[in-house]
């Protein structure tokens, strides 16, 4: 599984994607996570299954689900609390139920 996190490129989302890893790892799943600026979509949409939005776009969410839905991607924002908290167990659950 591939999975994008669409973000503003800061230090907070580089420690969100090794907790998410390590849940999937955890649990014996396999993923493929990177995460990279808003503007950067369209370059990821050919690899991305999943696109997470992190709460710090949020202001640009009407963009990111245009260009998502040109790709044929419904895009899963992370609810705060799960971001604030670095929850990788219950994002790899969001991610997993999408």
């Amino acid at each position: 599984m591939n999975v994008l996190l669409v973000c503003q490129g800061g230090m907070s989302s580089s420690f969100i994607v090794k907790k998410i890893k390590d849940a999937f790892i955890k649990n014996g799943e396999e993923i493929q996570i990177v995460s990279k600026a808003s503007m950067e979509i369209v370059d990821y949409l050919d690899w991305a299954d999943i696109i997470l939005v992190s709460p710090s776009v949020l202001y640009a969410v009407e963009e990111i689900n245009e260009v998502c839905q040109e790709g044929g991607i419904a895009p899963i924002t992370i609810p705060m609390d799960l971001y604030g908290r670095m929850d990788g167990d219950a994002i790899r659950k969001l991610i997993l139920g999408s």
